[in-house]
């Protein structure tokens, strides 16, 4: 008998049937499982559509695997044969409103995605009602223990798709799409259920953007806006970057070198530049000038201060004129081998011509280095449950004590408030020296509760704050400006980065 679920309309005396589920549980005591009747449940409880391809629905006819095992509705049903199936998907939980929490992504900031927190969506809006991304935590750990990857995934929903449409086009797209994060499209192509490079695990820098593979594009093309970077770790909380890096983990450096390569000499030339910042290296990219009558003749290599060489340019290019090239961590093997580095010190460019007849000249060069910032690292965190006076400009603060001692460099705060109109909100973070800085003024109108990320890339505000004394006492005042509606400070967390 085949699982599914159906419509039987039957009538005895007063009493009617319509909607029937058909569903097995194993093929024997010792196979005994629960992933099809999840599965079949799905569609009757919660009228939860499939969220793979039939093959032959929807006028297309080619087999593709949809959401993979990354949902129950899709062929997650069938994880660890059965016995452990997939949760449902953010996109189906939203659909029937069975998150609490909605966080809007679409301000710059840093998120934190928590796995398991299924009360919880994570939601960025694009200029279309009907279409939208989603992000989730889908680490190897509790219901996902058995995925094929382990990391962040992101969705891109549209409820006028259909996911028997793979073909990704304006008119015909997926409902529901998990972007890969390889780029290979494997579920559209129906080469696999999922594999280890679906998900997003740690990725410094832009991981997701409108040029990128896959992209953050709407389906028609146009640039949605959504920018992913700085990715954590796989594990029950993923921090993720939204909107460009900030600019303080950022080192520049222009160098105009005007040095002539001497022709067929192994020792070649090398220039140098300083940087001076502290930190250790995420991802670099480097750009190149070079005036040459046979690139093929070049090889240039990058030298970190440690001596690491990354050779971005070995002899290719045949009787081609000048090298000017851009290369960046994310797409060359040797550049992506110096995260980890110490950024500090000389980092140094050769250049070197192995053959003879053809010279040239190194005209200039770049590096733009995201870079996470040394010193030390203080955080602390409370869960206050404190009562927001209403109509009261006095308030209410709750206070994080931080022992480390040392000279603010950044900070991000954290902050989680429930609150019938979070636009009666006035939210203030104090500093020991008991200078503050506003991180919400009355913002969101009648929108229910205020449930944020704070640091000087998306409140500028903030950046004040640098060189303020770490030890002490950190304040969240939370002041209710006009009458009616109340609220809850449920918890906060402050995260310091001190030299």
């Amino acid at each position: 008998m085949w699982p599914h679920n159906s419509v039987a309309q039957l009538r005895y005396g007063n009493y009617r049937t319509y909607f029937y589920m058909l569903t097995s549980m194993g093929r024997s005591r010792v196979d005994l499982s629960i992933g099809t009747f999840c599965h079949e449940n799905g569609h009757m409880l919660c009228r939860f559509p499939d969220m793979y391809d039939y093959g032959e629905r929807d006028g297309d006819f080619e087999q593709s695997q949809g959401i993979g095992v990354y949902c129950l509705m899709g062929s997650g049903n069938h994880l660890n044969r059965g016995r452990t199936p997939s949760p449902v998907s953010g996109y189906l939980r939203d659909l029937v409103g069975w998150p609490d929490n909605q966080i809007l992504l679409n301000s710059p900031g840093v998120y934190e995605c928590r796995h398991g927190d299924y009360a919880t969506l994570l939601k960025y809006e694009t200029d279309r009602p009907n279409e939208y991304f989603i992000l989730e935590n889908r680490s190897q750990i509790g219901l996902d223990a058995h995925l094929p990857s382990s990391g962040l995934a992101v969705y891109h929903c549209d409820w006028l798709g259909s996911n028997e449409w793979q073909g990704g086009t304006a008119d015909r797209h997926y409902q529901c799409g998990l972007l890969q994060a390889d780029g290979h499209l494997d579920l559209e192509r129906n080469r696999n259920l999922g594999d280890a490079g679906d998900l997003y695990a740690a990725r410094p820098g832009v991981a997701l953007a409108h040029d990128t593979v896959p992209s953050s594009r709407q389906w028609d093309g146009a640039d949605s806006g959504l920018i992913l970077g700085d990715i954590g770790a796989p594990g029950s909380s993923i921090d993720v970057r939204i909107g460009t890096a900030s600019a303080g983990n950022i080192a520049l450096g222009e160098v105009t070198a005007d040095l002539l390569i001497p022709d067929d000499l192994p020792q070649g030339i090398q220039s140098t530049m300083a940087m001076a910042a502290s930190g250790r290296v995420q991802s670099v990219k480097l750009r190149v000038s070079i005036t040459h009558t046979y690139i093929g003749d070049l090889q240039v290599d990058l030298l970190a201060p440690s001596g690491k060489v990354a050779r971005v340019h070995d002899r290719g290019g045949g009787s081609g004129d000048d090298l000017k090239a851009t290369w960046e961590s994310a797409g060359n093997a040797a550049l992506a081998g110096l995260a980890g580095e110490s950024l500090q010190g000389a980092w140094t460019l050769a250049v070197r011509d192995m053959e003879r007849r053809d010279t040239g000249r190194l005209n200039w060069w770049s590096l733009e280095i995201a870079y996470a910032p040394s010193g030390g690292l203080a955080q602390g965190s409370a869960e206050p449950a404190l009562s927001i006076p209403d109509a009261d400009p006095q308030g209410g603060q709750s206070s994080i004590a931080i022992a480390e001692s040392g000279r603010l460099a950044d900070l991000e705060v954290r902050v989680a408030i429930r609150h019938t109109y979070r636009g009666d909100l006035l939210v203030e973070l104090v500093a020991p020296s008991g200078r503050s800085v506003v991180l919400h003024d009355r913002a969101g109108g009648s929108a229910d509760d205020l449930r944020a990320s704070y640091d000087a890339s998306t409140t500028p505000a903030l950046a004040a704050l640098a060189g303020e004394e770490t030890r002490g006492e950190w304040a969240l005042r939370v002041r209710d400006m006009a009458s009616i509606d109340t609220g809850t400070l449920e918890a906060w967390s402050v995260r310091l980065r001190y030299a």
